[in-house]
């Protein structure tokens, strides 16, 4: 996974602010709103190798949302009572997705 610095300085000219923006808002550890910057960055861009590393970002976003909320119980646990896990393999990761 890249560092937000690298996903900042590969970034199209139209997503520059955006990346700064979720920059700061990981150093401030607003995790949730940085995802969210992400996500907004990621709908409004094409798809490419950018985009699949705000993806990754993102998703790191979220689990450091959960770790913050939760603790590390929070990235460890189904989302909800009685769910399975289901794992999605890709090329360059994995992902857990809950039911």
């Amino acid at each position: 996974m890249k560092t937000m610095h690298e996903i900042l300085t590969a970034a199209p000219p139209a997503h520059v602010v955006r990346c700064k923006i979720a920059m700061v808002e990981m150093a401030h550890s607003y995790w949730a709103a940085a995802a969210a910057t992400l996500e907004n960055a990621i709908n409004a861009s094409e798809p490419g190798e950018w985009t699949r590393d705000c993806m990754q970002m993102r998703d790191f976003c979220m689990a450091m949302d959960a770790v913050k909320s939760e603790g590390i119980r929070g990235v460890e646990a189904p989302a909800k009572p009685g769910a399975s896990r289901v794992v999605v393999e890709t090329a360059t990761q994995v992902t857990w997705l809950h039911r």
